[in-house]
């Protein structure tokens, strides 16, 4: 792994491990803060290969009108052992969420593919349109889900014995079935 991959899987580590660890006021705002993220459910286990529907819910919960939104999805192995990229497991990541009211709320959804084994976080962060240019303002961030890939088999021994045994023994009786009867044809 390459030491800037390295260094920046591990500080994705330690902030995800932090969020995981933390407490719901360390993972969503305060109301004071309007904003409040939301995921369901908290743990998933699947295995490569298939597809999964990850669904934040945003409230507003403040007395103002949200601006523009972006909510963006991001994925994390939950150890160093493996690289993640978050392309390979949703291929549209940034969802632009329109003002929402007072009291509003929404849903947000992304077909997830599970790309790797392991263990992993898959959350989302909002950030302000007005505030995404310049690098300001406060990120909301959803606690995570806990994603757990198993691998899949792709090839399953249970019964291949007989078919390993069978297929070169029929051959070779079919083989030497052909060969008598060659012998056997009188030449004319």
């Amino acid at each position: 792994m390459k030491p800037c991959t390295a260094l920046a899987t591990m500080v994705l580590a330690i902030l995800t491990s932090l969020a995981l660890a933390g407490s719901a006021a360390a993972t969503s705002p305060a109301p004071s803060d309007g904003i409040r993220l939301t995921s369901a459910p908290d743990q998933l286990k699947t295995v490569i290969g298939e597809h999964f529907t990850y669904q934040p819910h945003i409230v507003n919960q403040g007395k103002t009108s949200t601006e523009r939104l972006i909510a963006h999805l991001n994925v994390a192995s939950l150890t160093s052992d493996v690289y993640v990229d978050p392309e390979d497991w949703s291929s549209s990541r940034s969802i632009v969420v329109q003002p929402l009211g007072p009291g509003a709320d929404t849903a947000l959804s992304w077909d997830v593919q599970a790309v790797s084994a392991g263990s992993f976080a898959v959350y989302v962060v909002l950030l302000p349109t007005g505030t995404a240019s310049s690098g300001t303002g406060a990120l909301v961030v959803s606690p995570a889900v806990h994603v757990s890939v198993a691998e899949r088999r792709t090839l399953n021994a249970g019964g291949s014995l007989p078919v390993v045994i069978a297929v070169p023994v029929l051959l070779a009786a079919v083989v030497t079935l052909i060969r008598l009867r060659a012998r056997r044809v009188p030449a004319t």
